[in-house]
């Protein structure tokens, strides 16, 4: 899997601040300084375990590596966007699908839709704005909530639903996971992300890297297991 090139970046200017030569490096990787240099050029890839010991060079996290911009509207347009296809849709499932759209994305890019940090909950992850959104959706008027038993049921109001900020391609992936999921219940997407490396590596009430994610079977990043 590719390592973005704004990654590599930061490897060169992390390298510089620390004061380390591209031998020192490349010596920490188990790589010639020949090869290294290769890296900084862009002409060669770094795999999670070189990020990993890098992480281990620089004295920081290798969730570092992989800040990444919060884009809201395109999280509220992913929101709307999914609530329109279904229907109607507990809230629980809601959250889960957002979560499996971006992360399936920054599996497949190393970039995630919108960027919004996802919380370990019990009930799997959860968009950190997730419950503020909702909020100031309903009380716009724009979807409606609707109790039944133990669960919430989120319905679009039928109001116009925006999509310009997602790029086709981002749109089609949402499709996908839609559709995959659309017929399964709430309790299956939750035990999903149960089973997902991200969920399984984060404590409870912490924010679920989203690099973790490519460590999990290619198989299992976003399609139900059968």
């Amino acid at each position: 899997m590719r390592i973005a090139d704004d990654i590599i970046s930061q490897v060169t200017k992390l390298r510089e601040q620390n004061g380390l030569t591209q031998e020192a490096v490349a010596k920490a990787l188990g790589l010639s300084r020949q090869t290294y240099l290769l890296v900084e050029q862009g002409q060669r890839d770094l795999n999670l375990r070189e990020l990993e010991v890098l992480a281990g060079v620089f004295g920081i996290s290798i969730a570092d590596f992989f800040t990444q911009p919060i884009d809201t509207q395109k999280f509220e347009q992913m929101y709307l966007y999914i609530l329109g296809k279904l229907g109607s849709v507990t809230k629980t499932k809601l959250a889960k699908l957002l979560y499996l759209a971006d992360f399936r994305n920054f599996y497949e890019t190393l970039a995630p839709i919108s960027g919004v940090r996802y919380v370990c909950r019990t009930y799997g992850p959860v968009p950190d704005i997730f419950f503020e959104l909702t909020n100031e959706l309903f009380d716009q008027g724009r979807i409606d909530i609707t109790p039944q038993g133990d669960a919430l049921i989120m319905r679009s109001t039928g109001r116009e639903c925006l999509t310009g900020a997602l790029a086709d391609e981002e749109l089609c992936l949402i499709d996908e996971i839609v559709e995959l999921w659309r017929d399964k219940r709430t309790q299956e997407i939750v035990s999903f992300t149960h089973e997902q490396k991200p969920w399984r590596s984060s404590r409870n009430g912490d924010y679920i890297p989203y690099e973790l994610i490519i460590q999990e079977d290619p198989e299992h990043v976003y399609q139900p297991i059968t």
